[in-house]
């Protein structure tokens, strides 16, 4: 488990947000409500991001091989991904178009988010 301290908790208050919002909607429209399967499927693609960085191992940090390194982080994120899916689908019963697509927004906000970290400035030659 990786990351830098300031991120992991503001990490986990975004989470909490997210919760709490799609917590309230869940109380106040019922679960059959569009909007609320939207904020289900939002909740459960940020819990990815939050699991990804919390359990993709970073460059640096030792030697590293993909079965002893990535796989077992792997696996649990499937594992627990799978889980809340069904669990906000099958058990709370929250409208499952809306959860896709929620899901589907979720993580197309997080992979902006991330490949727009990944960037890089340009490198300036030092005559400039």
């Amino acid at each position: 488990m990786s990351g830098t301290n300031k991120t992991i908790p503001r990490l986990w208050a975004g989470f909490a947000v997210i919760m709490a919002a799609a917590g309230v909607l869940l109380w106040r429209l019922g679960a059959a409500h569009f909007i609320t399967g939207i904020a289900g499927g939002i909740a459960v693609a940020y819990l990815g991001l939050l699991m990804y960085y919390l359990l993709i191992p970073r460059p640096g940090s030792k030697p590293i091989t993909f079965i002893r390194g990535y796989l077992p982080g792997a696996l649990l994120r499937y594992i627990i991904m799978i889980g809340a899916f069904c669990a906000v689908v099958f058990v709370l019963r929250i409208n499952a178009i809306g959860v896709l697509l929620g899901i589907f927004l979720g993580m197309m906000v997080s992979t902006f988010i991330s490949l727009n970290h990944l960037r890089q400035s340009p490198h300036k030659h030092p005559e400039v």
